[in-house]
């Protein structure tokens, strides 16, 4: 069958697939049915039509490189299905936990109907904007040969990247297949919590219940008195304890609470075990916890429920014993009575009621601290001991406070352990302390955290002459160069290699602030002292007295140096390659040029440009720029015995003294001490090191400055997929503006990620210059980027 016959036959049966899809999500009776999840199954069948109408396009040695349509299909129709399949897949977990929510009695059936519409209009509408994309873009193509020729053109430069594709559609298979294995094992459980949660409610109802048995009893014995003392013919008192005799072995036996205890470690014991639960989705990444139910539910109910069990049947316990007291009591009076009648000594019956009364009293100040930690464990195993905690945003399942570890320890140690206890509490005194700092930390919100945390890294303003030496960027002599004397000897060799007629391209890299371009210029100024370029958009070069203005195109000013410069054998230093770009040109543009540049010219012009990690690498995949750059060097690594010589080196040309919280000059211990701090928390990135070190300085007075004391904050983990992907991209573009990131996201940018820059503006997140451009604030730039590489919005390797 030929290939646009199979493609049309794809088609066909994937549209017919999503359609019954979409419609599978309309409800939960659609959706689910007794245990069965169609959810699933709609997105392997979904999976599968995605993966034939792939396959119907040949890859390789077979694959035709004119076919517009199998192209569009592998490069651009392959990518907006992954992303319409993501969503069916987090849809499907999030419908999936909305249905445990219910079985666990944690959502009402009505909210969870409207998830279910919601994600339905969701679905639809993902899906006619795939499909306007889509059919637009095959339009434009078709219908201008010259854009459909450069596109092919630029495409058969390309890997083709079905076969990844096809490989991430195969994974997302079988995650809704665990995800569907997973839905009906945490069902199951919720049925095991709700068993326990009954057995330990109906507990807490039996100790209570028979307390107010025993009440009752007691007003029974004293009403049948009070009626005995009314009669004219009084009963004996004999007969008295002879009724009261029959009262107490006709007494209800109370229930044992052993018996309680074997039927919750049966219940316990068919909880499962190790299981690996989906607690989110995050676009393409899926967040797990590890969970030992079993264990972690026992433990839970060790040290939570069972102590505060055990009080309440000992209350229990003191009020019906204090009856069958309270009886005896009465009886023995009443035998004595019936010996003094014998002898005709008179005797007072209401005498017998004295013990019932006091009785009932007592068991009056009993039943109220009964019903106060009564309601408070009804709470909280009513609250807590739900399948439906391990969807918390806090590690593990039914998580023990630090105190009810130690008393669960003394407990099953069998006795109470009393200096044991004392020691603990005098020694961790402090801890009460901690927890109302945690308690006050977890009220605050994560704008809270993160205004905090932006506030505290900025320069004293009182203290600006010390602190605009440690944060200045850039080349400002040699004396203030530490360190990279390994990566030097490499530039070094390499120079010397293109002067003997190699080629003479290199790459540096590294994270934001780590001092590469404080390099660049080390080694236009040592190497390339009169004839180094240095190339930046939107400014000025001059070039034997004639002048040329860049913008973003670096194509024309890389031409410009080739008519008037390469005579002179020139560096070209480009710095921040990924600033490169403006309206008419993109910087893919600008990187395919360049790369022409190098090829062509790379014998006479010695080429340094440097971006981040995080570009390389995203620029790799598509540029492949190994190929294009002969050597890569990385400025990552900056010892901690360099971080001390440079602070060092900054420190002493501000001429003030450093001194700790007395006054006293600070040690080289304490000094030491600090930077390798800080060296640990930048991860030995130059620039952080320096700026924190100038955030945490405060001014004493003209001579003197003094490290603050105060903790250190770090960025909660805020991210979210629109907070991710917004900042991920402004990341890429290291400076970008509304008309760039309109462009870039489409429509999507006005209707809902315009909200999403304002918001981050709100917090400082993101910051407005003067000239208009958005960029991340340096102060918090990398640990925004190391939150965004652990949540998988960037991809960068460890070099």
């Amino acid at each position: 069958m030929a290939t646009s016959e199979l493609l049309i036959n794809s088609q066909e049966a994937f549209t017919e697939t999503v359609s019954m899809a979409i419609e599978q999500v309309a409800s939960p009776d659609s959706s689910f049915h007794d245990d069965i999840n169609h959810l699933a199954d709609r997105t392997r069948q979904l999976a599968s039509r995605i993966i034939e109408q792939g396959d119907a396009c040949p890859v390789g040695a077979a694959e035709t490189e004119t076919d517009i349509n199998c192209r569009i299909t592998h490069f651009e129709w392959a990518d907006q299905a992954k992303h319409f399949l993501l969503l069916y897949r987090n849809i499907q977990l999030q419908l999936q936990t909305a249905s445990l929510l219910v079985h666990d009695g944690q959502a009402e059936p009505g909210l969870v109907n409207e998830l279910h519409q919601r994600s339905t209009k969701v679905l639809r509408e993902a899906l006619q904007e795939w499909e306007e994309t889509d059919s637009q873009r095959r339009k434009v193509l078709m219908a201008n040969p010259k854009r459909r020729a450069q596109e092919l053109e630029r495409w058969a430069l390309l890997h083709n990247p079905w076969p990844e594709y096809r490989q991430q559609f195969e994974t997302i298979k079988k995650q809704a297949d665990d995800l569907a294995q997973e839905h009906e094992m945490l069902q199951a459980q919720t049925v095991i919590f709700k068993d326990l949660r009954q057995l330990l409610l109906e507990s807490i109802s039996t100790a209570d219940n028979a307390m107010h048995q025993a009440d009752e009893r007691a007003r029974e014995i004293v009403r049948f008195l009070e009626a005995t003392e009314g009669e004219e013919s009084k009963a004996r008192p004999g007969q008295i304890a002879t009724k009261l005799d029959e009262g107490l072995s006709e007494s209800d036996a109370v229930p044992r609470l052993s018996e309680m205890t074997n039927q919750l470690s049966t219940l316990i014991s068919r909880l499962a075990e190790t299981s690996r639960v989906t607690v989110g989705a995050d676009y393409g990444v899926m967040s797990y916890k590890d969970i030992n139910f079993r264990k972690a539910t026992d433990q839970w109910i060790s040290a939570e429920v069972m102590p505060q069990l055990y009080e309440l049947w000992e209350l229990s316990e003191q009020v019906t014993n204090g009856l069958s007291v309270a009886t005896a009591n009465a009886r023995n009076r009443a035998l004595l009575m019936a010996s003094e009648s014998a002898e005709a000594v008179p005797y007072d019956l209401s005498q017998l009621r004295q013990p019932f009364e006091a009785f009932l009293k007592r068991s009056g100040n009993t039943h109220e601290s009964f019903d106060e930690i009564a309601a408070m464990t009804k709470e909280l195993v009513e609250k807590d001991l739900r399948l439906s905690a391990v969807y918390r945003p806090t590690p593990g399942f039914l998580p023990l406070p630090l105190q009810s570890g130690i008393n669960e320890f003394t407990r099953r140690q069998g006795r109470l352990l009393t200096d044991v206890r004392e020691w603990f509490g005098s020694t961790f005194a402090g801890f009460d302390r901690l927890r109302g700092k945690a308690a006050r930390e977890d009220k605050m919100s994560v704008s809270e955290k993160t205004v905090r945390v932006i506030r505290q890294r900025s320069a004293p303003s009182n203290n600006s002459a010390y602190t605009n030496i440690l944060m200045t960027k850039g080349y400002i002599g040699e004396s203030f160069l530490v360190g990279r004397e390994e990566e030097t000897a490499h530039i070094q060799r390499l120079i010397n290699n293109w002067k003997n007629g190699f080629r003479g391209a290199v790459i540096l890299t590294g994270q934001r602030l780590s001092g590469r371009t404080l390099f660049g210029e080390l080694v236009t100024n040592r190497f390339f002292p009169s004839n180094g370029i240095r190339l930046l958009p939107n400014s000025t070069i001059n070039i034997q007295g004639r002048r040329f203005q860049t913008t973003g195109n670096l194509c024309d000013a890389l031409d410009f140096i080739v008519k008037y410069g390469i005579q002179s054998r020139p560096l070209v230093w480009i710095d921040d390659l990924e600033t490169w770009w403006d309206n008419d040109t993109s910087l893919s543009e600008n990187i395919r040029k360049l790369s022409a540049h190098i090829d062509n010219n790379s014998g006479k012009i010695f080429y340094l440009v440097s971006t981040t990690n995080a570009v390389y690498d995203h620029l790799n995949r598509f540029r492949e720029l190994n190929r294009i750059f002969q050597s890569e060097v990385n400025l990552d690594d900056f010892s901690l015995a360099d971080m001390q010589r440079a602070v060092l080196i900054r420190h002493g040309a501000t001429h003030k003294m450093m001194v700790d919280a007395e006054g006293e000059p600070l040690t080289e211990t304490a000094f030491a001490k600090l930077i390798k701090k800080l060296h640990r928390s930048s991860n030995g990135v130059i620039g952080d090191t320096l700026n924190k070190w100038a955030y945490l300085t405060e001014r004493v007075d003209e001579e003197r400055v003094t490290p603050c004391q105060d903790r250190q904050y770090y960025l909660p983990d805020f991210l979210t997929a629109d907070t991710g992907i917004l900042l991920s991209t402004i990341f890429l573009e290291k400076r970008t503006n509304e008309y760039r990131l309109r462009k870039l996201m489409g429509p999507a940018f006005q209707s809902h990620y315009r909200s999403v820059l304002l918001r981050l503006q709100r917090v400082g997140l993101v910051t407005r210059h003067n000239d208009g451009w958005l960029e991340i604030p340096e102060s918090v730039v990398n640990e925004v980027a190391r939150l965004l590489k652990r949540n998988e919005y960037l991809k960068t390797t460890i070099r």
